[in-house]
């Protein structure tokens, strides 16, 4: 009988820390990051359906007027430099990642940068 009650108490104290250690609070960050988006609500779209798709990201908030992107994220998923490679996959610059080019070329002509770098030469 006494064992019983070991193993129970046991059992109890191991669902217990169990339980306790599932609800402990994940880390969330908060970052800003500086991109070449268009003030265009089709550009605004593409990068928030994009970053929705990353895991680790909790929300995304783009500025299209300041040309910033604040993302809330959890710590251990992913970090500030996956998030701004998201971006740049995205097919817009991040603060130290430029945009992928291929993404970019398939950007609605409204999205793209006019002062950017990445347009294509001119037919001569």
């Amino acid at each position: 009988m006494n064992l019983y009650r070991k193993l129970f108490l046991l059992a109890g104290l191991t669902l217990l820390l169990i339980s306790h250690a599932a609800s402990a609070q994940r880390a969330v960050a908060t970052v800003r990051i500086q991109t070449n988006i268009q003030k265009c609500e089709a550009c605004k779209q593409i990068l928030l359906n994009y970053l929705k798709r990353e895991p680790g990201i909790i929300s995304a908030n783009v500025n299209t007027y300041n040309k910033i992107v604040t993302v809330r994220y959890y710590t251990e998923r992913t970090n500030p430099l996956y998030i701004e490679y998201a971006i740049a996959n995205a097919g817009f610059d991040a603060d130290t990642v430029k945009a992928n080019p291929d993404s970019y070329q398939l950007l609605p002509p409204c999205c793209k940068d006019t002062t950017s770098q990445q347009k294509p030469p001119a037919n001569k």
